[in-house]
């Protein structure tokens, strides 16, 4: 039986994790305040009130001291800055920190009120939703949102960062899960403006900080000795699985091991779902969808599950480099027993989560968002065995076809952004939305090279992949309207598509009597046009016969030429170039600056073949592969 040893620490009283005995010593101190999730829905005159959307500017809470924590560079009236900042903040809470539940709006609202109740002569009382660094590191990432020119100015965003950070010090004599999770905010913020280092720190500290507080841990005999309530365990419980699940999102980010806890190791149960959470209404006037239940804790339950599943998948798919032949075999059954994971756990998504056809047009974003993560789940699972054929496996009758699996795949995610785009627009997104876009693009080029690598073009497919591919590009930008890493995504994406792939597709027709425009248009920043193909790129009907003369190693040889196949190495050694395992960006696309963070990087993007070779391994009587 694991048993973990507690002190309390003296400056603070909360628990703190140290080894693998288990002890309690002092008591919780009478300072911290201790509010039940109850409570933050019996008393709308105890909660911050937003003067958003009409409401009354003689409100009860008109005398509070909102501006206390804030910095003061950003001078502001209460009117507007409840209508530039908290309509920002509650944008926020609908569209990007409702996902994983890293705030539940009616407690940070809660909290918010009673810390800026109290006189500035006196000492406000701790708050375990509720700190001026989580508030102004909320701010930091919120105001982007924000229709206001000067509160989304990044300049604006940087002042609140910073205030953030003067909080640290402060903030970690006395650390409790408003810590872990401002901590958590200053990393994506960081993301965005493209600080890989700053952001990687403040994230790692982010999650080293929830296994300090012991948030991986069972509470129970926490709360069965009195030292926390039933209600503080509950938002442990929460906050643990929302840093776990983003820990997972960030390896998946950068096809990196996963640093976070080992939570199935540990006896902390899924997390809670609580009713009376998932009563809060989720409503967005402009999309004018009914009101509906949010069903937050619902949703990041399914989503940690989901998470578990995603983590083999990161421990599977970063090992392929180290794989022995005869591990490969372990590797095809492992891929195997995950891929029917995922489909048993879509096929136990509960109705209130499920989006169906019918469905489908008042579907909520953490909804959305969900599905949309299953389906990168099943790329980053089987892209990297994209030029494998489809094969059986002794734990399952059915072929695994890992093409078909991909382009299914990516495909469910384009109608996802779209359904997305026409309710909410693309502006309102958390970041990993457009992590999981990028990943959909990565497999259409695939797609549009496979559709070239055939001795007679496939002409359909190649428009096809071509098309959706644009839409990848235009999707990203549209996020990038709010989010600037995903501009920059999709500025990589655009230049792959136009300095990479085009040129390879169009010698490839032009050598087989087809050929192609190779400076066809993309799409470029700010457009708003449906992203449709353009058929004179193409020609109407396959071409018949090859160019005199053609020689397929020819092809091959020059094709390859241009990716200098000397650069494919690692510091494992060269790569297998036929295995179509991940290659680092780097290698794959030189030209391209892939040092940006928060940037899906190419590594697992797989089969480099199909860039210019064609698998002619005939051996045991089996055709070409394309």
């Amino acid at each position: 039986m694991l048993i973990v040893y507690i002190q309390l620490d003296d400056n603070f009283g909360g628990p703190l994790v140290h080894g693998i005995t288990f002890r309690f010593s002092g008591k919780p101190p009478n300072e911290v305040s201790r509010i039940t999730c109850t409570d933050a829905f019996e008393d709308p005159n105890a909660c911050y009130a937003l003067l958003v959307d009409g409401a009354d500017v003689s409100d009860p809470n008109q005398d509070i001291d909102w501006s206390r924590n804030l910095p003061p560079e950003v001078a502001l009236e209460r009117k507007e800055h409840d209508k530039s900042i908290f309509r920002a903040l509650d944008l926020s809470f609908k569209f990007m920190t409702i996902f994983c539940m890293r705030i539940v709006p009616p407690l940070f609202l809660k909290d918010m009120h009673r810390a800026l109740s109290v006189p500035r002569s006196q000492r406000p009382p701790k708050t375990p939703h509720y700190s001026p660094m989580l508030h102004n590191a909320l701010l930091s990432l919120a105001l982007m949102f924000s229709d206001d020119p000067y509160a989304r100015d990044p300049k604006t965003r940087q002042i609140f960062a910073d205030t953030a950070k003067s909080c640290l010090e402060a903030q970690c004599q006395k650390p409790d899960i408003s810590l872990v999770q401002a901590l958590a905010f200053l990393g994506t913020y960081y993301a965005d403006v493209d600080d890989r280092i700053v952001a990687d720190l403040y994230f790692g500290m982010s999650s080293r900080m929830s296994l300090t507080l012991g948030l991986g841990v069972d509470a129970k005999a926490w709360v069965k000795a009195g030292l926390i309530t039933s209600d503080e365990m509950l938002s442990r419980n929460w906050a643990h699985w929302s840093i776990f699940s983003m820990d997972v999102c960030w390896a998946l980010y950068f096809g990196r091991a996963f640093c976070g806890q080992l939570s199935d190791r540990l006896t902390i149960p899924l997390p809670f779902v609580d009713p009376q959470f998932d009563e809060i209404m989720w409503y967005h006037a402009p999309a004018n969808i009914p009101i509906q239940p949010g069903y937050i804790s619902l949703t990041l339950f399914e989503s940690s599950s989901l998470f578990l599943i995603a983590r083999k998948i990161i421990d599977v798919v970063n090992h392929l480099h180290h794989s022995t032949p005869e591990e490969m075999i372990k590797v095809d059954e492992n891929v195997t027993k995950i891929d029917l994971e995922l489909n048993n756990w879509r096929s136990h998504v509960p109705p209130q989560l499920d989006i169906t056809l019918a469905n489908r047009g008042q579907s909520t974003p953490h909804r959305l968002m969900l599905h949309c993560e299953y389906w990168w789940c099943f790329i980053v699972l089987h892209r990297p065995f994209f030029s494998h054929r489809a094969q059986s496996s002794q734990h399952s009758e059915r072929e695994i076809d890992h093409v078909k699996l991909c382009k299914r795949a990516a495909e469910n995610i384009l109608e996802l952004a779209e359904t997305w785009s026409s309710l909410y627009t693309l502006r309102l997104t958390p970041v990993t939305l457009l992590q999981i876009v990028f990943g959909a693009g990565t497999v259409f080029i695939l797609l549009a090279l496979q559709a070239t690598a055939r001795f007679r073009i496939a002409h359909a497919a190649l428009t096809t992949a071509l098309a959706q591919l644009e839409r990848c590009v235009r999707y990203l930008y549209d996020i990038g309207q709010s989010w600037q890493c995903a501009t920059r995504t999709a500025d990589d994406l655009a230049a792959v598509l136009r300095d990479r792939l085009k040129p390879v597709l169009a010698r490839r027709l032009a050598q087989k009597g087809a050929p192609i425009a190779a400076d066809a248009p993309v799409p470029s920043g700010g457009t708003s046009a449906a992203c449709e193909p353009d058929e004179t790129r193409l020609p109407p009907d396959p071409a018949t016969a090859y160019t005199a003369g053609w020689n397929p190693q020819n092809e091959l040889d020059t094709a390859w030429s241009e990716f200098e196949p000397s650069s494919f190495t690692s510091i494992q050694g060269p790569v297998d170039l036929s295995a179509g395992f991940p290659l680092t960006g780097e290698t794959l696309f030189p030209e391209l600056d892939m040092g940006g963070f928060f940037l899906p990087t190419f590594d697992l993007l797989g089969a480099p073949e199909l860039w210019g070779l064609f698998n002619t391994d005939t051996s045991n009587n089996d055709p070409p592969l394309f």
